[in-house]
């Protein structure tokens, strides 16, 4: 730091060079204090983004307005009622536009273009391409016309603003880049070159990919176009899914997130971190295939597989914030409610896991989403961060399928529903029927998982050297006798950071902070910071009552913005003050052993809670009434 500002006279990239050094110094990072706190929104904030410029903040939240606030002084510059139904995931500026535009996606899978200086909500552009929730929008600084989404539909669209400023198809085919068998969760563009752009999957599936090979509306397998591919070999069966994907500052390395899981780093251009496999190019079809078979084998273990031994009621944070997991003291005599409730669940839950065990009702596999989408079922909106907004969305173009009891798979994904859709799903519903859409019909998170590897986009070949004689005269073999096989490499995890917890919200993030820094938010309320290199935790941050989702360094300076299930945006810097006085070791026992806790409990809503308990009574009525008769 010091030598920055020495040689300030004989460096001409003084700034910058003493950014790096502040941002790179372990001092700086442990010395993080909060001092500003940006009160800007009636729910929680899903999404913040900064301005090149580094002096305004772009924010989206569960009241579904986008406000642009200058954070120097606190004042809100421009406030956006949007239109979406739900709350709004991810919102961007447009590049290029004066910090006057922007892109946002929402639960409700429509992505809107609004003018900032103008709040006239009409005067915003529609896309209504995706079916199902859209997880982020994308923006190339390059790029002013242009921007990609990714969804729960399991497509990536690349939409050109200079074509068309809104399209209310349903389905439309005209912008997609490609289709996947699984949910797309996450997607980054790499800062260095434009044309690379990552995404994550909700099966553990990473892959970094070129689109000067993909053509929007062509629908052809993009397998050719993947530079890269990312899986950790560790996770063997299970599936985890990507809450955030995002490039290096040098864009050589990725830095992705996984729910239930660890932070991972991959390193995507050292090719001394390759793994050399041989898969079939017809399995790299089919995974791109857009008509995942809901009944194959492997979606059918990996759902069988799976097993809870918890229920939680829906709208119950007990489980996250700061205090979460801490030793309760025993109740007095007049207090034995906690231990009535915990005993009520566990039956609950013991009843719930007896009806899963028998075999569900068949459930008609989905057509293509491109084939037929009049008759196709709808789509149920994802969960977002909180149970409080009470917005309603509903799609009638589209029919439900029908099921005859509460099966695993509408259980796992009411845990990512939002309490408004949730509600409408409910009202529809008769007696024990539940009925429940889903493009996919059942994409319960944990479901395919492989050890996809994908060709480079600039044909390289692994030295022998590097990955071993051995295994690449294997391969060439593998790669000779079968004319279908072709050799991919998939890029290994380089490091793992742990400490954290990651489980109860779609969208938490992690960042890179300079060269020397990884962090991530926490669903204990907390930021922690990692070394890059080693792994260890060098600090961590109290920053929510519940979840912090989001963390984004400041362009320019080594200045933090967060923000999670609180109403507010959260400032940080560094103060002369002293170091942050949290016990890291013990938090860090306490994520651990949620985290396991978290892994067998799901989530239900409390009026499934009420229709089953209805169902058992109706059923033991019959019962008395024939034994009576």
């Amino acid at each position: 730091m010091f030598r920055s500002i020495l040689s300030a006279q004989f460096n001409l990239d003084t700034r910058f060079d003493l950014h790096r050094a502040v941002t790179d110094s372990q001092w700086t990072i442990r010395h993080l204090s909060k001092f500003k706190t940006l009160a800007v929104h009636a729910g929680c904030v899903n999404t913040i983004q900064w301005n090149l410029s580094g002096d305004l903040i772009l924010s989206g939240s569960d009241d579904r307005k986008l406000a642009v606030t200058r954070w120097i002084d606190g004042h809100v510059i421009n406030e956006v009622k949007s239109l979406h139904k739900t709350n709004i995931m991810s919102a961007k500026f447009l590049p290029q536009s004066g910090d006057r535009q922007a892109v946002s996606c929402s639960g409700d899978g429509v992505i809107m273009v609004s003018d900032l200086e103008n709040g006239n909500s009409n005067l915003q552009g529609t896309f209504k391409c995706h079916h199902g929730p859209v997880y982020e929008v994308v923006t190339v600084e390059s790029e002013p016309n242009t921007f990609l989404s990714v969804g729960e539909d399991g497509t990536a669209r690349w939409f050109d603003l200079r074509a068309t400023r809104n399209c209310t198809t349903a389905l439309c085919k005209e912008n997609i880049l490609f289709v996947c068998q699984s949910p797309l969760s996450s997607a980054a563009i790499n800062p260095i070159l434009p044309h690379e752009f990552v995404i994550g999957t909700s099966d553990s599936q990473v892959y970094v990919m070129d689109r000067r090979k993909l053509s929007a509306g062509s629908l052809i397998s993009p397998t050719q176009s993947i530079v890269s591919s990312m899986k950790v070999s560790s996770f063997a069966s299970n599936a985890y899914r990507t809450t955030s994907v995002q490039f290096s500052p040098e864009g050589d390395q990725v830095l992705a997130s996984f729910s239930g899981e660890g932070v991972y780093l991959f390193d995507v251009k050292d090719p001394a971190s390759y793994l050399p496999l041989s898969i079939p190019k017809s399995e790299l079809d089919e995974q791109f295939s857009g008509n995942p078979d809901t009944k194959s084998p492997s979606r059918l273990r990996a759902r069988q597989s799976h097993s809870f031994k918890r229920v939680r009621l829906r709208g119950d944070w007990s489980d996250t914030g700061p205090s979460a997991g801490m030793s309760r003291t025993a109740p007095d005599i007049g207090q034995a409610r906690p231990t009535v409730h915990e005993g009520f669940m566990q039956r609950m839950a013991d009843v719930l896991r007896s009806m899963t065990s028998l075999n569900s009702p068949s459930v008609t596999s989905p057509p293509s989403p491109f084939e037929n989408p009049i008759e196709g079922p709808s789509f149920l909106v994802a969960e977002t961060n909180t149970p409080r907004n009470t917005s309603s969305v509903r799609d009638e173009t589209n029919s439900r399928d029908e099921i005859d009891f509460v099966t695993y798979e509408s259980l796992g994904r009411s845990e990512n529903l939002p309490e408004n859709q949730l509600e409408n799903m409910e009202s529809s519903a008769e007696d024990s029927s539940i009925n429940f859409s889903d493009d996919r019909s059942e994409t319960f998170p944990h479901f395919r998982n492989r050890q996809d590897s994908e060709q480079s986009s600039s044909g390289f070949s692994l030295p022998r050297e590097l990955a071993g004689c051995d295994e690449i005269m294997e391969a060439r073999e593998v790669e000779e006798t079968s004319p279908n096989s072709e050799m991919l490499y998939q890029a290994i995890a380089k490091m793992k950071y742990v400490g954290h917890r990651n489980s109860r919200t779609a969208i938490n993030e992690a960042s890179f902070w300079g060269r020397c820094h990884v962090m991530s938010g926490s669903d204990c309320g907390h930021v922690f910071i990692w070394n890059r290199q080693t792994g260890a935790i060098v600090s961590v941050l109290q920053a929510d009552t519940r979840v912090v989702n989001r963390v984004r360094p400041h362009p320019h300076e080594p200045m933090l913005a967060t923000s999670g299930i609180d109403y507010d945006i959260k400032l940080w810097a560094p103060s002369s003050g002293p170091e942050n006085n949290i016990n890291i070791e013990e938090l860090v026992t306490r994520n651990a052993r949620m985290l396991e806790e978290t892994r067998d409990t799901i989530t239900i809503p409390a009026s499934y809670m009420i229709r089953m308990l209805a169902s058992m009574t109706r059923f033991r009525q019959g019962n008395n009434r024939t034994n009576s008769d």
